[in-house]
């Protein structure tokens, strides 16, 4: 891996920490604040609502297990696939879930923040 991709995993794994920690600071420092997430079930949240429902403990994230990924990074400008196994309990559902998705970080001011 190249710096630069060992960098936007390492702000991958930080937003992990930060979700399982329910750590504010660090999950608004890594996401944007025009970030939307999109569950399983379809349900779309602002970044500001996926934040809430973390500290009020709607949302219950104990672990991570990535599986595979691909970076490639273009400038400022990174892009993420990446396959994992999110262990939570969520909306009062617990279980272990694998899933697959594609994230984009820019960097701002020396950190890859996620932006989509």
């Amino acid at each position: 891996m190249t710096t630069e991709e060992k960098e936007v995993y390492a702000a991958y794994e930080a937003i992990n920490n930060a979700i399982i920690k329910k750590d504010r600071v660090a999950m608004e420092l890594y996401f944007n604040d025009n970030l939307t997430f999109t569950h399983m079930s379809g349900k779309k949240q602002t970044q500001k609502e996926f934040i809430g429902e973390i500290m009020d403990g709607t949302l219950n994230y104990f672990k991570v297990g990535t599986k595979d990924f691909s970076i490639s990074v273009n400038g400022d400008t990174a892009h993420m696939k990446v396959t994992h196994t999110l262990t939570a309990k969520v909306y009062g559902i617990s279980g272990s879930w694998t899933m697959s998705g594609e994230n984009t970080y820019k960097k701002w001011d020396g950190i890859w923040i996620r932006i989509e």
